[in-house]
Formats: structure tokens, sequence, C-alpha cells
């Protein structure tokens, strides 16, 4: 029956409730979860770890990162080689990994042999779900050229982040080609963004004949459509032709909203990201021009988080951040949690992130059958959301049965 290894008396945090439940044990079968039950004594020949007194939780799902995007000015990338950027990412995972992170969703950039190689177990890495290269219009979003390049510099990291595709054979190639390569989901740019150098930020971007063409392509293939998108014009132009999830979504309206709810869509905001470019500033990489398109979304960001939660928009989580600014991760649910409740910022990481990859009662809960990922804290989530950002707290980290990081002994409580 491979390893077993039972944990013993941790109280149990399910985000299906709003407060902790009873003291369980947790019978662990190689990569799944067995059991969870009030006392599981029948597993004489499993390890057992006695962790009483500690909160057991499943691991955080980030559906919105750049395992690629490194560099503190996202250009800097054109001049960095795809080597080099992977090996940047293989550090920049490890860490996530470690702040809790099991699962984690690129949304342009990471590509199969990344993900491969984290399934090989050659890279530390959280659960990998990949996107290939964003597809961008010309001139927008996804387009990093200076002004004064015709072309992009293809041997150095920043083309892994997004390709070209004009009108809608182009789209319909782009799309094909992301699939071909393994792609999970594709991601379309629909509006401006902070980073782009080229695009006003309230610019909207492809023609609805190409964002259906997007769309139909990857759900004949089984996958789904993510799109970057601000604007409330660009949202709903996306979700209208169905595009399953919004990311950014910071100036949505409520009618625009209530739309998404009817038609099961999500959004993923990513609010910590243009807090971090504020507090770090010069130093976040950004000129003066992205610094100026961050603090309008950043102002936007939490009004928006308020709008879907009225129209009952289903909310996921994303940080959106670079290797500089990932410290923030974990903050990033405290900063949901000035809208949120502690229990729905949970939801929304675990939960919620879990249905947007289709991996419903796979991720992002503990029950039998699931995948062992977990986390063991000190302290209580649903009370305070900072145990989750303080790595004395965060005691345990397992992935698939396997524990990351935990202490040389068990603490006494």
């Amino acid at each position: 029956m491979g390893n077993r290894t039972v944990l013993k008396g941790a109280r149990l945090l399910d985000p299906r409730q709003d407060v902790l439940g009873p003291r369980v044990d947790i019978l662990i079968e190689g990569d799944k979860i067995s059991q969870v039950a009030e006392r599981i004594d029948n597993a004489p020949d499993a390890t057992s770890i006695d962790v009483s007194g500690l909160t057991v939780m499943p691991g955080l799902i980030d559906a919105h990162v750049h395992i690629y995007m490194n560099e503190a000015n996202i250009a800097a990338n054109s001049n960095v080689p795809q080597t080099y950027a992977a090996a940047k990412a293989g550090f920049m995972l490890k860490q996530m990994l470690q702040r809790g992170w099991t699962t984690v969703r690129d949304v342009a950039g990471g590509d199969f042999g990344m993900r491969d190689a984290v399934e090989a177990g050659y890279v530390e890495s959280p659960r990998l779900f990949i996107g290939g290269r964003a597809i961008s219009q010309t001139g927008g979003h996804g387009d990093f050229r200076r002004r004064t390049e015709d072309e992009c510099a293809c041997c150095g990291a920043l083309p892994l982040f997004s390709t070209l595709a004009d009108g809608v054979p182009d789209v319909i190639k782009a799309t094909r080609e992301q699939l071909r390569l393994g792609a999970d989901h594709i991601k379309i740019m629909l509006s401006g963004g902070v980073a782009s150098p080229s695009d006003p930020l309230d610019s909207i971007q492809y023609r609805v004949d190409e964002i259906a063409a997007c769309v139909e392509e990857a759900e004949r293939w089984g996958a789904y459509v993510c799109a970057h998108a601000y604007s409330d014009v660009a949202i709903r132009r996306g979700v209208l032709n169905g595009v399953r999830t919004i990311e950014h979504g910071n100036f949505v309206g409520e009618e625009t909203a209530a739309i998404m709810a009817e038609r099961d869509a999500f959004v993923v905001p990513t609010l910590i990201v243009h807090e971090a470019n504020v507090r770090l500033g010069a130093a976040s990489g950004k000129s003066p021009a992205a610094m100026e398109k961050n603090e309008r979304v950043r102002q936007g960001g939490l009004q928006a988080l308020a709008v879907y939660r009225r129209a009952g928009t289903q909310i996921g989580f994303g940080s959106d951040l670079s290797m500089h600014t990932q410290h923030f991760q974990n903050e990033g649910l405290v900063f949901h949690a000035q809208v949120l409740s502690n229990a729905e910022v949970l939801r929304s990481a675990t939960l919620v992130n879990a249905r947007i990859l289709r991996r419903e009662r796979e991720l992002g809960e503990l029950v039998a059958g699931a995948s062992a990922d977990l986390l063991l804290v000190r302290g209580n989530p649903y009370e305070d959301l900072r145990v989750l950002c303080d790595e004395n707290a965060l005691l345990g980290v397992m992935k698939a049965g396997a524990f990351v990081k935990k202490p040389s002994t068990w603490p006494a409580r």
C-alpha cells in the first residue's frame, strides 16, 4: 500500500466551514488522503506524528503566477537567457512551496518543460498548471517591444511570456499551437496593462470574433480561456464571448459582475502586486508611466472586490508577483481580507481555485481521495490570516504525501 502516515490530533480547517473543526486524525497513503476521522487506530504500520494543537488545512493554490517573469523591469527579460530564467524560476517555485502554496497556475510563460521537470521531481515546486505563451494583439498587453524595435529578441526570456496574433486565422493558429504544446488553459490579453509600454490602460484589445475564435478552439480541445482585463467593457466582452476566468478585473461594474455570476465565470484578483509596487517605489523596477497606471488599478482593486462579492461572482486568488516581490505572496491573503471575511479569503485560495483548475475534491480540501497537500499551522487562520505570513507559525508543508517543510522536532504544546 506504499508509505502510510497518520497525523494525530490536529484541528481541521475545512474551507467549506467558517470555524475550525474538531480534533482529527488523518491517514495518508502514498500521495493521497485515505481517511479523515476523529480517531484512527487501524493503521499500526503507519508512521504516527503527534500534531496535537496545530491547525491542519489544505495546501494553498495561487491561480495567477508568472514563473519566468523574475526581473524587476519586465523588458530586461529580453537580455536574460532562457536557461537563466528557468534556473531563477526553479528557485522561486521552491520558495512558493515553502510558503505553503502547493499548487500554482501560470498564466503567461509557464511551459510543458518546467511542468514535466516538476512532475519528474527535478524541481522542488508546487504542482504546476501552465498556459504557455499568452496571446496578444500587436501593440497589446503582451507586446513588450520598444517602439524602436521591429521584432522581439527571440533568444531571450521575454518571448516566453507571449506571442502576437492578429486576425481570426492567426488567433486560431496561436491558440492551437499553445494547446499542441500542452497548455492546460489559454491566456488572452483583452485590455491595456501596467507593465506593457505601448498600450493605454483603458484600451480595448481584440475584436469580438477574435475572442470567440480563441474560446472555441480551447473548448473544443477540452481547455478554457482566461483573460487579462481591467476595464468593465473588456471584462464584459470577454465573458459574453465565453472567457471563463477574468484576471485582475479592477474596474468592473455592478452589471458586468452580475453577468459573470450568471454565466458561472470567475475573477482572479491580483491586488497584492499593485500594493507591492507602491511599497517598493523605484525598487519595483516600474517606469513613472507604469507607476501611474499602477496607482489607478490599485485604487480600483478593493472597490472591485466588493462589487464581485455583492454580485455573487466566484472570487479566486492570485498574486502576479515577480522574484523581487514574492515575499508579499502570503500577505495578499491579508490584503483581500479588507473586503472579504477570512473564511472567504481561505475559500478563494483553496476551493474556488480548485474549481478554476477543474480539480474539485482533488485539491483545495482534505477529504478521502484528495491529494495529500496540506499545511500544519500554529494558530487559527480563521481568526488571524497573518499566521500564514509567519514562517515560525507555518510549521509543516506537505505536497503529495511528502513533507517539504517540517521542524526537526514538533514543538511542545
